[in-house]
């Protein structure tokens, strides 16, 4: 049915030739782009809280070229309460002429309906062609209702691009600037022209492949050239207004729409008496309301629109019990503010963004959490961040920046960085090989975001899953072991570290070769062999993590045995990740330990060469079989 619902195109020899130009630069992709343009004018205008802003209106034309046969693709446009879709339209290429399409793009919300209501939605036309040569083309008149809103333009998008074009007609009431992110190396083509009371910007790159997304990758804010579009001042009858020309603007705006979250506290008394009744020292009260929150309050996530700014009403909150970072934030500064201490809500950038508070741009957050003044210091409660003790906080936001609400003024602080050492999986292991028979005991403790990651994995399977869970844990992955008669620690404490301790057997791993024994205890982190980059690889790896392994492993012989030889020792030290590991033996014992040290988590392409050669080199010093022979 999809075939016999294609439209019927019509090629020229010219189009079939530049597609079959293009579909050997790009040969992944089955659709490319052109050209695409996009055109922005700027106006006087009131958005939806009637104030005197800045109306942007944007008039973009994107012609889609297919370099297969049966191709397809999807095109996407956003809306919301402050940006208006007017015009969007498909057209058909017959012949030299364009047939636009009477059939309007497929409208739907951005997120579930059945859940969660926000006014972000999306229309979409789907695309698909026939032939090689096929052309397509789709028109889109936007307004933004509040030049806030046009924060960021990426020149990548999910095709290849022939020559994409960004055009701004600034007019000279209006003072806007323009951040070049990640231009350099780009090739980016910058004009700038001056005429008749307007300064046309003009931003060309060309040539440019699909954006693809990969693995753990880099996020493209650090990577990807874009523009951030920043209002700064423009006049209105003679008078001179603000967009965001400082970061006291950008407080000024999140405050205004935080204090439209009109919260009820009474509503909330109730639940805060249940929370924390029986608790009777400070430090107690603000665990309960902390943990409560991120035990019972489900998170969902959504972002943009109106309602994506303003936070849900903590009393809204409480009684649906979900709510998307704002919502929570709201609901756990409510209660801690109404158990009498001094919490804030707080506006922060996750790291998957790199722009610091500094700059007045609404791209610069994305994320909400409380700040706690307490004792003397501050404390950063992520209500999204399930099992995190108190104290700790979850990586994606270490490092980053913070706006604290302190009513009509703010405060701005940097959340504190944990290092390797602070998230650790140890392993202690003893083995005993008798005959052929290899077995010992195993215990795993876990600290930090590590023990955080468990409990988040763990806390939330049903029972007979959380045994197997445990199971599959002290297997390390490895298929010759098999792991039994397990227990942990306190799992129902989530500040405590976290230990699994169990019998395991690696008789699977005894290799008997002309009356010699061949046997092997190490362990290699299995998650690190998703790192290992292919030459299709585009850009760095961020693993999200600070992390560091310890290990000490023990194999003994019965009287009658001795070990042949052992392995060299290896040491790597690199910019960023370490590892030491040596055999010793004592006696009728031998003993690996080893660490492992990933002290920063992003691996940029260009370490590639020394970043394979680390995990290789890990890879290559676990597969050494210990040798074995009679006395």
């Amino acid at each position: 049915m999809f075939f016999f619902c294609l439209p019927c195109f019509s090629q020229t020899d010219a189009d079939i030739s530049t597609a079959e130009t293009y579909a050997k630069k790009f040969k992944e992709d089955g659709v490319m782009c052109q050209s695409s343009y996009r055109y922005f004018t700027f106006d006087k205008g009131k958005n939806a809280f009637n104030d005197k802003v800045v109306v942007i209106e944007e008039n973009a034309e994107y012609e889609f070229l297919s370099l297969k046969k049966f191709a397809s693709l999807m095109y996407p446009e956003y809306y919301n309460k402050f940006v208006h879709l007017k015009t969007f339209k498909k057209a058909i290429k017959y012949g030299n002429k364009f047939i636009t399409s009477e059939r309007g793009g497929i409208d739907r919300s951005v997120t579930d309906d059945g859940i969660f209501f926000d006014d972000s939605r999306v229309q979409f036309y789907p695309l698909r062609f026939s032939q090689k040569g096929n052309i397509a083309r789709v028109t889109v008149k936007k307004v933004y209702q509040d030049g806030k809103y046009l924060t960021s333009l990426f020149f990548h998008s999910a095709y290849p691009i022939k020559e994409q074009f960004f055009e701004f007609k600034v007019p000279d009431w209006l003072t806007v600037d323009f951040k070049k992110m990640n231009f350099e190396g780009s090739k980016v083509e910058v004009q700038e022209n001056k005429k008749g009371g307007f300064t046309n910007y003009i931003f060309i790159m060309k040539d440019i492949p699909a954006y693809k997304p990969e693995y753990d990758r880099i996020g493209r804010a650090y990577t990807d050239p874009h523009i951030i579009v920043q209002i700064k001042t423009f006049e209105s009858k003679g008078e001179e207004l603000k967009g965001f020309d400082k970061i006291d603007d950008v407080y000024k705006w999140n405050n205004r729409l935080y204090l439209m979250a009109a919260n009820e506290k009474d509503k909330l008394t109730p639940q805060l008496a249940k929370i924390t009744q029986a608790k009777t020292t400070d430090i107690d009260k603000i665990k309960a309301i902390y943990y409560w929150v991120q035990d019972n309050i489900r998170y969902i996530a959504y972002e943009d629109g109106y309602s994506g700014y303003i936070p849900t009403v903590a009393q809204d909150v409480l009684a649906k019990k979900y709510g998307d970072c704002k919502g929570m934030a709201n609901l756990l500064t409510e209660l801690l503010k109404l158990a009498g201490f001094d919490a804030h809500f707080t506006w922060i950038g996750t790291r998957s963004i790199p722009y610091p508070q500094s700059m007045p741009a609404l791209c610069v957050n994305n994320h909400a959490i409380c700040t706690l003044f307490f004792g003397g210091k501050t404390y950063y409660l992520d209500g999204t961040e399930s099992y995190i003790p108190f104290g700790e906080n979850a990586f994606r936001i270490q490092g980053k920046e913070v706006m604290i609400a302190m009513g009509e003024k703010f405060e701005v602080k940097k959340v504190p960085e944990s290092i390797a050492n602070d998230n650790k999986i140890s392993t202690n292991a003893d083995f005993i090989l008798i005959n052929e028979k290899l077995s010992g005991k195993v215990k795993v403790v876990l600290t930090g975001n590590q023990r955080t990651k468990f409990h988040q994995s763990y806390q939330n399977l049903p029972a007979a899953s959380q045994q197997e869970f445990l199971n599959d844990f002290l297997e390390f992955g490895n298929d010759n072991m098999v792991a039994t008669n397990f227990k942990t620690s306190d799992l129902n404490i989530r500040e405590l570290p976290v230990e699994i301790n169990g019998d395991v057997d690696l008789s699977n791993t005894v290799n008997l070769i002309n009356s010699e024994l061949y046997v092997g205890v190490d362990f290699f982190p299995k998650s690190l062999d998703r790192f290992i980059p292919d030459e299709k690889r585009i850009q760095g790896y961020d693993l999200d993590v600070l992390i560091k392994y310890e290990d000490k492993i023990s194999l003994t012989l019965p009287a009658d045995k001795k070990f042949f030889d052992k392995p060299d020792n290896l040491e790597l030290k690199f910019d960023g990740y370490e590892f030491k590991g040596n055999y010793t033996i004592e006696g009728n014992k031998i003993i690996l330990t080893k660490e492992l040290s990933i002290k920063n988590s992003i691996i940029k392409k260009s370490d590639f060469p020394n970043w394979i050669k680390f995990i290789e080199s890990i890879k290559e010093f676990n597969k050494y079989l210990i040798s074995i022979t009679k006395k």
